[in-house]
Formats: structure tokens, C-alpha cells, sequence
């Protein structure tokens, strides 16, 4: 006996699985370099939002 035209096996599709298990992973431990980049404090934005507020204030320099 034969087996039906339509009997293939199907190929295992495992990508998504893994995608989503490697969000998680991301998610719960994130990389180093990430971390210590979002521990840095932003130093170029602060002198401009000071000399805004002195503007604002209307003292000039």
C-alpha cells in the first residue's frame, strides 16, 4: 500500500519558538554593555536645559 499524495512530513518550524524564547532570555538578563550604558549618566544634555531656564528666567549673560 501506497502511501496518500498529501502524506508528507512536515518541516519542523522551530524559529519562532526560538525567537520568543530569546526575548525572554533578553528580557530577564540583559547584556552587559546595555546595562552599563543606562547607568551612565547624560552629561551633553544638561548645560543646554540650563541655559534655557536662565533664558526663560530673563537674566542674560
Amino acid at each position: 500500500m501506497t502511501r496518500h499524495i498529501l502524506d508528507r512530513p512536515q518541516p519542523r518550524d522551530d524559529t519562532s519558538r526560538a525567537k520568543a524564547f530569546l526575548k525572554i532570555q533578553r528580557n530577564v538578563h540583559p547584556n552587559a554593555a546595555t546595562r552599563q550604558l543606562q547607568r551612565e549618566r547624560r552629561g551633553h544634555g544638561v548645560g543646554r536645559l540650563r541655559q534655557f531656564l536662565r533664558i526663560e528666567r530673563g537674566r542674560s549673560a
